[in-house]
């Protein structure tokens, strides 16, 4: 894996915000989900702070898949194959879950022109792979826990925002019984 350079996070905040701006006008315009705050500028919060079936208070984080993973991501689930690899933060995994189990990670995965949607509960259940990246910044040495998740586990992936964003109301209006159910967490959506 190559060390990340500035101008990685010049492209990564700049696909970012315009990924944000467009899952906040399809919130908007969601007959099922009434936008209550979005958070995409806050360290604290998930981006969007939503109501949806059920008066459900539902959170939603956003994230983006730019391009392909480089070879040494690849050989760290080489049971996957490479267009369905996503890698994530530890820290991002952490608020999900402090969000409860209306928590929700929306995954735009640019090279593949589509959207993967997971609830906290499709992400306690995943497979992945557990990655430490050493940060070198300066004097000080820190690093970062990564995850390498498989996008085809999500609960949901489709070409469409909207159903997407429709997946989360499904999958909201089911969480409490797969919540409490002694049965397998379900795969792929409403079963």
């Amino acid at each position: 894996m190559r060390e990340r350079r500035s101008s990685d996070w010049v492209v990564d905040l700049a696909g970012r915000h315009g990924i944000e701006a467009q899952v906040e006008h399809a919130l908007i315009a969601h007959s099922e989900l009434s936008l209550l705050r979005s958070s995409t500028a806050s360290y604290d919060r998930l981006d969007f702070q939503l109501l949806g079936p059920g008066e459900r208070l539902i959170e939603l984080e956003v994230k983006a898949k730019h391009q392909p993973l480089s070879e040494g991501w690849c050989r760290l689930r080489a049971d996957v194959p490479p267009p369905d690899l996503f890698v994530l933060d530890e820290l991002a995994v952490r608020k999900i879950g402090d969000a409860g189990r209306y928590g929700f990670l929306l995954v735009r995965d640019i090279p593949m022109a589509r959207w993967c949607l997971w609830s906290a509960g499709d992400l306690v259940v995943a497979s992945r792979a557990r990655h430490t990246r050493v940060l070198k910044r300066s004097s000080a040495t820190r690093s970062k826990g990564k995850l390498v998740f498989n996008l085809a586990e999500s609960g949901c992936d489709t070409q469409s925002l909207p159903e997407a964003l429709d997946a989360v109301c499904a999958m909201t209006a089911q969480m409490e019984s797969w919540w409490s159910a002694i049965d397998p967490w379900p795969r792929k959506g409403v079963q």
